[in-house]
């Protein structure tokens, strides 16, 4: 009897501890578990394309298939693989994007031979194409009644240089990003304005039955212009040219950082060098670059980092990566504007080659030693 009353308890602290799972989880180790259920919901969805696929209806007539016959003068390009292999090729690009190294030239080089295939193919399908004997004629003129056709633009040039400007501002620091931001403002206010013409213009040659094309539009010289001294104006706070202002609304170096005797530093932008702390390594950026590119420091412990961000308003930082910039992470400074000085406090790293790097600005990198 004893037996099987601790063979019903047991049973019955199986269901609790089962349905406390199910009140209170482990959320961490749902989170973990979210590639699975990623994964399972795609092969869910591809069975399930597949399914539809296999009973989608007769597919076949007689003992073989037949494949219907293009009409008389197109030609139909066959199956082919080009697109999967280039999915392929774009995946493993990024993928070495994220890991580095080798990984991303075997991506790049996947994705161009796939590319190179891909204009093969199409290259033999203009091949197959029915040539005419003779071209038709070409006449320009008003389009045919009922017909309003857009006339030519300078928006999406407008658009395609703002927003280079903006990538570039998320490289290189928030003076030229906000540029950018203005920039492509600026030119999709007016394409929406040029949209908004149109549509009331094809409105018009609805009710009118004709409507002639727009001439086509003059130089965007001031728009030009205006995004010239933008671009300027970013470019000058990114580099230093043009000092950040402090509180107060006085430019150069925030109080504190003068140069001795009461001088302030040059253009605000260069601490002096009384005013870095000792530390193990010093590291100094200015102008988007670090003033050294090869650092030693002590294996095996503990050590200290004093980085001087001499960029006025640009966010900087030190990470280390193993092996080299593009490496896997192995610790990460905070990230802080200039002008200001901080000392890292570094935990202990084996003997070996590392690369360092402004986590903002990838194009700022060096390597390290510890030895």
């Amino acid at each position: 009897m004893n037996a099987i009353w601790e063979a019903v308890e047991n049973a019955w602290n199986a269901i609790l501890d089962l349905t406390a799972q199910l009140v209170t989880p482990d959320w961490g180790a749902l989170i973990a578990l979210l590639p699975v259920f990623v994964a399972l919901g795609v092969a869910v969805f591809f069975a399930w394309i597949l399914l539809r696929f296999a009973t989608a209806g007769p597919v076949r007539r007689g003992p073989s298939r037949v494949d219907p016959p293009p009409p008389a003068g197109v030609h139909m390009p066959g199956p082919s693989l080009a697109p999967f292999m280039a999915a392929v090729g774009t995946f493993l690009t990024f993928f070495g994007l994220v890991v580095g190294g080798p990984a991303l030239l075997l991506g790049i080089g996947a994705l161009v031979l796939t590319l190179l295939y891909w204009g093969r193919e199409a290259m033999r399908d203009y091949d197959h194409l029915e040539r005419p004997e003779t071209l038709p004629a070409v006449i320009v003129g008003e389009p045919p009644p009922g017909v309003h056709m857009p006339g030519p633009s300078f928006r999406p040039i407008l658009a395609s240089i703002a927003l280079a400007v903006v990538f570039l501002g998320l490289v290189f620091g928030p003076a030229l990003l906000v540029a950018g931001a203005i920039m492509l403002v600026v030119a999709l206010v007016g394409w929406l304005l040029d949209a908004g013409h149109e549509y009331h213009a094809v409105a018009e040659a609805d009710e009118t039955g004709h409507l002639a094309s727009r001439p086509a539009p003059r130089y965007p010289v001031g728009t030009l212009v205006t995004f010239a001294i933008l671009l300027l104006v970013g470019t000058s706070l990114t580099v230093g040219v043009i000092p950040a202002t402090n509180g107060d609304g006085t430019g150069g170096a925030p109080s504190g950082s003068t140069a001795p005797g009461g001088s302030a530093a040059p253009g605000g932008s260069a601490a002096p060098e009384a005013s870095i702390p000792v530390a193990d390594v010093t590291i100094i950026a200015q102008n988007i670059a670090f003033d050294v590119t090869e650092v030693t420091v002590p294996a095996g412990k503990p050590f200290t980092i004093a980085f001087v961000n001499n960029d006025a308003g640009v966010p900087h930082n030190v990470a280390i990566h193993s092996g080299s910039p593009a490496g896997p992470e192995v610790w990460q400074g905070e990230i802080f504007n200039g002008v200001e000085t901080r000392v890292y406090q570094v935990p202990a790293l084996e003997a070996g080659v590392y690369g360092f790097i402004c986590t903002v600005h990838p194009n700022m990198a060096g390597t390290l030693t510890a030895e």
